[in-house]
């Protein structure tokens, strides 16, 4: 089976790259928001998770993951990113009897406001633009170690008018004792569509692969295909500190290449995490440039011993 497994997601891997998702058309889809990290640890080991998701934010991240999830678990992520803009995640898994996972979250994005001009200049009110998305996700085991998995979404954005509609994401995933392995298609579904345009969502394919490089390192690089861009990469990397059972400390460091084109450092990650127990706390910053750094705070609550 773990053969079969590695098999399909090659030839996924091939796949995407033959149907044109590499093509240059960046800056043409709509609600960019999805192509955002969505909690510290990911943005702190450079966005490389799709072969090293853990807990319910795998649910966004490749739903196959979901599967890691052994017990009930909540985590919510609050990111500021430039001037006023600020995104929040929330994400459950819940396994079930059957032994698969049942994932559920939300995304919201904020622009905060400003003023806005009608056709002769005149000042006209003001504007509050918000992007959201509603995800449910389900996580299966195929074999011991082979995953799959997807989610149904729907989302909604606003601007000076609203739009919305609904997308989906698939996912394998294969869990080795010295490695993982994962592949998922993101945003798979019809754009939004402003009075009489449509602009098309930001689907993206993305091939990862992570690997135990000695003991308390993990190595993680990810190859994306978004249909709206250039092809990238993202390298992470995460070492554990465990200071006794109850407390543990974990660093991150990563880069992708995603923004290589823009002046600035650009791409650039680190963060931590503090783990008690069944709760933790995540943090990361990441470089944008002339924009300056992003900031992304997490916490995660675990049920159960």
């Amino acid at each position: 089976m773990k053969k079969t497994a590695r098999l399909i997601l090659t030839l996924l891997l091939c796949a995407s790259a033959r149907q044109g998702y590499c093509a240059n058309t960046a800056g043409s889809s709509a609600v960019p928001f999805l192509s955002l990290p969505v909690d510290a640890r990911s943005a702190g080991m450079g966005e490389a998770v799709a072969g090293a998701v853990s807990g319910p934010m795998a649910l966004f991240q490749n739903p196959a993951g979901l599967s890691s999830n052994k017990k009930t678990a909540i985590s919510f992520s609050h990111a500021l990113l430039v001037e006023d803009v600020s995104y929040d995640v929330l994400g459950v898994a819940v396994p079930l009897k059957s032994g698969a996972v049942l994932g559920a979250g939300a995304q919201y994005l904020q622009y905060g406001s400003f003023g806005s001009l009608d056709n002769t200049g005149a000042a006209a009110g003001s504007l509050s633009p918000k992007d959201g998305a509603f995800t449910l996700g389900y996580g299966v085991a195929l074999d011991e170690d082979f995953f799959a998995g997807a989610a149904a979404k729907y989302i909604s954005s606003k601007i000076s008018g609203s739009a919305a509609t609904a997308a989906m994401d698939v996912g394998l995933f294969l869990n080795d004792e010295s490695f993982s392995m994962g592949f998922t298609a993101q945003n798979l579904g019809k754009g939004l569509k402003f009075h009489k345009e449509e602009s098309p969502l930001p689907t993206n394919l993305k091939f990862g692969l992570k690997v135990h490089y000695i003991k308390d390192w993990q190595l993680a690089m990810d190859f994306n295909f978004p249909k709206d861009g250039s092809a990238w990469v993202a390298a992470g990397a995460e070492y554990v500190i465990k200071r006794n059972d109850n407390w543990a400390l974990l660093g991150r460091a990563g880069y992708n290449t995603a923004a290589s084109d823009t002046k600035g450092i650009n791409g650039v990650s680190a963060g931590f995490g503090l783990v008690r127990n069944n709760l933790s706390f995540d943090y990361a910053f990441k470089t944008m440039g002339l924009l300056g750094s992003t900031h992304h705070l997490g916490l995660t609550y675990s049920l159960g011993k």
